[in-house]
């Protein structure tokens, strides 16, 4: 198979699984769900969920139906990613690490609420196959001691080490997470240096400021808004010579006394015309949905197979995302109109 042929496999396959999309009209049909029960009837039935749906016990939970299409999702990452490996790209690794992270986050999480036993994951064989994680050894984590050793001689426990004695202090996981998250985005730049062709590294990078920079605001807000004592640590955010952000903004960010000076920094920098053209009501939703509508304009009009591949991941990120909040709304007996305002990109 050639360079060539493979890259137009990674761009067809993409494009073929984003026309299966929950469309507006699914969205509606979802919010107007009495029960979860009838909403996994319609996933099943009427999206191209059906198949991640088999088989379910009778009582299906919250939690499971959050589970499902998570998996989903990672099920879509490994089949874009057994495609771009064909093409002679490695930036399949990232997502690896990617998910990687994620295991490790929702270990922590559980450790600070005291039910680390919950842990249970499973994953795709591509995933599987390629982890430096032991997720055998992973479930068996009781205490975040037990996690550094699960997690011996990969680079995750050198940036975990920091934070043995306060990892439950408040706001800490937020820095734990940051932390993480730099070893990931840095991960993605250096393959980014390794592609040979500028082109493809100038899609990329543009995809990569544009998410770098909305993660740096939105973690930056969500510092200041917890009313820290880390406030020092909220310039850490930024990924130095990845961003669109100026040295004046970037000094801004790091003398930010309260969240509300994010947004003002936000609308005197490079994306203050994106941003005019949101509503903004939460952070989240404000840099998601200026995301949203930068993904989709790339899926459209690049041809670089990894930034497409990077876009539609990213854009079947958000749809999860947009199901688990009609989840939560059904269970606590939000209104569909509530529900529906924090739901993001469902016109596309």
């Amino acid at each position: 198979m050639s360079v060539s042929y493979a890259d137009n496999a990674v761009l067809a396959k993409a494009h073929a699984m984003y026309g299966k999309r929950i469309t507006k009209e699914n969205y509606n049909d979802m919010l107007n769900c009495r029960s979860l029960g009838e909403l996994v009837g319609y996933l099943k039935t009427r999206t191209y969920f059906s198949s991640d749906f088999d088989a379910l016990p009778t009582n299906i939970d919250s939690a499971q139906i959050e589970e499902i299409l998570k998996m989903s999702l990672l099920k879509k990452s490994e089949k874009l990613c057994e495609y771009q490996l064909s093409a002679g790209e490695n930036f399949y690794r990232y997502f690896v690490v990617q998910n990687d992270i994620r295991q490790i986050m929702i270990m922590i999480r559980l450790l600070i609420i005291g039910k680390p036993e919950r842990y249970l994951s499973s994953l795709p064989p591509f995933f599987n196959s390629r982890t430096e994680i032991d997720l055998y050894e992973l479930a068996k984590v009781r205490s975040y001691s037990d996690l550094l050793k699960a997690l011996d001689h990969t680079e995750y426990q050198k940036i975990l080490k920091g934070f043995r004695e306060n990892y439950a202090e408040d706001g800490v996981f937020v820095l734990i997470e940051n932390a993480l998250n730099k070893y990931r985005f840095s991960f993605l730049i250096k393959s980014i240096k390794h592609s040979k062709d500028r082109r493809k590294k100038n899609e990329i990078y543009e995809l990569v400021k544009y998410r770098l920079d909305m993660y740096t605001l939105t973690s930056a807000y969500r510092l200041l808004s917890l009313d820290s004592p880390n406030k020092i640590f909220v310039r850490d955010f930024a990924v130095p010579d990845c961003t669109n952000l100026t040295e004046k903004n970037l000094q801004a960010i790091s003398g930010a006394k309260k969240a509300t000076d994010i947004i003002d920094i936000i609308s005197d920098s490079y994306y203050k015309k994106d941003f005019s053209k949101v509503d903004f009501k939460y952070i989240e939703n404000a840099t998601r949905n200026m995301m949203v509508n930068r993904q989709l304009k790339g899926f459209r009009y690049y041809t670089n197979p990894t930034a497409v591949m990077l876009c539609y991941l990213f854009l079947a990120e958000n749809e999860v995302r947009n199901i688990i909040h009609i989840v939560e709304a059904i269970k606590y007996n939000i209104p569909a109109e509530k529900a529906s305002s924090v739901l993001i990109g469902t016109e596309s």
